[in-house]
């Protein structure tokens, strides 16, 4: 039976004190697997931005600011919701007692309420970089990192309830758990759905409506680049009409890594909620083979497997993070990052068939941009 924070919110009592241990073991495996990934994948991140920090001695761009929040919140899923999770599978019943079970209750859904609304500052902070550059010139540093610090303090109070809703309770004659108590009817149910809203839900919507303006911005700009490159085909080379005036290479790799992660999210969590649905709301759920099998108790497990995969679409998309960790284990202090040089000026050239005014504008949104 797995001990997931929310999957095990019934607050029936187990006839027995047993399990299934060749079903423990895949647990145990699987968490393992989960968090070392997560541990080692998000450290080297964290490495990394330290590296180009140190020696470039440069400032975070915007982007770099989220991922930097980013991989801070899916280490905090590893060490705050797989690490207690795997203790306690380890152990079977929980042996922490009352006051270690609130504070794991309470930390256990942080870093995914914070990962969740971190890609969502994140996504409007891109949509409005490229849906509204001009108006984003005006939008200062400062405002993107009070969403993400409104992110961290809103991740904070939605994890709250977690210490009213679990106690460490005598759920059979001498067996204590850390175990989830609805005194209403409908509390179970009003708090998984609740849950699946805030966690999922929401950000899901609005993932989804910013990165659909944000395609569609790309592909309008990108055809209008083209109607200008073939007016001007006679004037302009082949790489400078491979150039867009308006919307970077550089920014494309940007928002084609952000669509990954966010891509990858939704599919990490489709399963995990579905599934916490289905159990909650369907009355036969319980008696049914899927419920009992090893599948849902997997599948249970999985709510924090998209914490492990960000770093390395980190690492794949972004040649800069590359050097910087290849040149920290070479022991090399005295080297150039070329790649967020080069996506600079990227997005500062211009093709010379553009107009001069399309040319200054689009130097001081690409500036704005990559701030």
């Amino acid at each position: 039976m797995s001990h997931d924070w929310n999957s095990s919110l019934s607050s029936e009592w187990p006839p027995d004190d047993v399990r299934d241990e060749y079903l423990a073991r895949w647990e145990i495996a699987v968490l393992t697997s989960i968090f070392l990934t997560t541990l080692i994948g998000n450290s080297l991140v964290l490495l990394a931005l330290y590296t180009r920090r140190r020696y470039q001695r440069r400032k975070f761009t915007r982007m770099y600011f989220f991922i930097l929040h980013l991989s801070i919140a899916d280490l905090l899923t590893g060490l705050l919701d797989v690490l207690p999770q795997l203790a306690w599978d380890i152990t079977f019943r929980f042996q922490g007692g009352a006051v270690l079970c609130k504070l794991i209750k309470f930390g256990q859904p942080f870093g995914l309420y914070l990962s969740s609304y971190i890609l969502t500052v994140t996504a409007i902070d891109r949509h409005y970089a490229i849906c509204y550059p001009f108006s984003y010139c005006g939008i200062t540093s400062r405002r993107s990192k009070m969403m993400v610090y409104g992110a961290w303090m809103l991740a904070v109070i939605l994890c709250i309830p977690q210490i009213f809703i679990f106690s460490y309770t005598e759920i059979s004659p001498g067996v204590w758990e850390c175990w989830a108590t609805f005194y209403l009817k409908y509390g179970e149910r009003a708090y998984i759905t609740w849950y699946s809203i805030m966690q999922f839900l929401l950000p899901f919507i609005v993932l989804v409506y910013t990165y659909t303006r944000i395609c569609m911005s790309i592909w309008t700009s990108s055809k209008m680049s083209g109607v200008v490159d073939l007016k001007r085909r006679n004037k302009a080379s082949f790489s400078q009409r491979n150039r867009d005036p308006l919307i970077s290479k550089a920014m494309i790799n940007t928002v084609k890594q952000t669509i990954v992660v966010v891509t990858l999210y939704i599919i990490t969590n489709i399963p995990f909620i579905g599934c916490e649905l289905w159990a909650t709301w369907d009355p036969k759920a319980s008696t049914s083979p899927f419920f009992t099998g090893a599948a849902f108790t997997i599948l249970s497990l999985l709510n924090s497997l998209t914490s492990c995969v960000n770093p390395w679409i980190y690492f794949a998309f972004n040649k800069e993070l590359r050097t910087a960790l290849t040149n920290f284990f070479c022991r090399k202090k005295d080297y150039s990052l070329t790649y967020d040089i080069d996506a600079r000026q990227n997005a500062l050239d211009v093709p010379s068939s553009t107009s001069p005014f399309i040319s200054r504008i689009s130097r001081l949104i690409s500036s704005k941009i990559f701030e």
